[in-house]
């Protein structure tokens, strides 16, 4: 895990996927208390797709509970005012293995202005499912800036405002979004087709900088025969580009990291 943050740490907002709680494959960690304790110093939230029970009986019968989890963490320079999972249209698909996807929202404090950033790992499964996703992803964000922040009103008396804290600021619900992580699908794909046509845009531009837009290299045992870009920041038309890249050198993960620099 250290391998993979020393790759990011100098970014203000990083977004990761497949963040473990209490798997075998992850030797049982905490991989979100492990980020946190690399990045002391930052915002975190986590929002699981998966949350399915890893308890286990002490010896004197008390139950240790635990949860086995996996999802997406959100790390920022500035306050998260708020956070949730966005849960995604899954597919039964039989002996195929596939699982329960979700996006973490969270409204994140830049000295600019709130901005919405929008975390998400698409099933790998197929298409049509990725296309029910994102498709379902769109439309909740369309809502989102209706519906309002986590709260609204006040209690009729101080007291019972007090109470509940709602002397706090409400959090906002900002247009400004960002769409990013993995989207499990090309360019030319239906699912950045709709990224597109509800208005977002891809950083990641090709020049001499940029890198050859290669985001997951190809890997037979993982069936992929070619180099992908699969990975993306989709920006909301309130955003300008200043720059971006595809970190193409690092081995740190089977995905290479996406970075954009954005104005707002």
């Amino acid at each position: 895990m250290r391998r993979c943050i020393d790759v990011v740490r100098d970014a203000d907002i990083i977004c990761l996927q497949e963040i473990d709680r209490n798997w075998r494959r992850t030797n049982m960690v905490d991989q979100f208390a492990e980020v946190q304790a690399l990045l002391p110093d930052r915002y975190c939230a986590f929002g699981p797709s998966l949350d399915v029970d890893a308890s286990a009986i002490n010896p004197d019968g008390s139950v240790e509970n635990r949860r086995r989890q996996s999802g997406q963490m959100t790390i920022s320079r500035f306050p998260i005012a708020s956070s949730r999972p966005i849960h995604l249209p899954k597919d039964d698909t039989g002996d195929a293995m596939n699982s329960w996807s979700a996006a973490l929202e969270t409204v994140i404090m830049t000295p600019e202005k709130p901005v919405r950033i929008i975390n998400l790992h698409l099933t790998d499964i197929s298409e049509t499912n990725r296309v029910s996703q994102i498709s379902a992803l769109i439309k909740h964000c369309e809502n989102a800036t209706i519906e309002g922040g986590a709260w609204n009103g006040k209690e009729w008396d101080e007291a019972s405002r007090e109470h509940w804290q709602l002397n706090d600021p409400v959090p906002p619900m900002p247009a400004e979004m960002i769409f990013t992580g993995d989207f499990n699908d090309e360019p030319n794909s239906r699912v950045v087709e709709l990224m597109h046509q509800a208005q977002f845009r891809d950083a990641w531009q090709p020049n001499e900088n940029s890198g050859t837009g290669v985001t997951f290299k190809t890997n037979p045992e993982q069936g992929t025969d070619h180099d992908l870009r699969i990975d993306f920041i989709f920006v909301s038309p309130h955003f300008e580009v200043i720059d971006s890249h595809i970190d193409e050198l690092t081995g740190a993960s089977d995905h290479q990291p996406v970075w954009a620099t954005l104005r707002v």
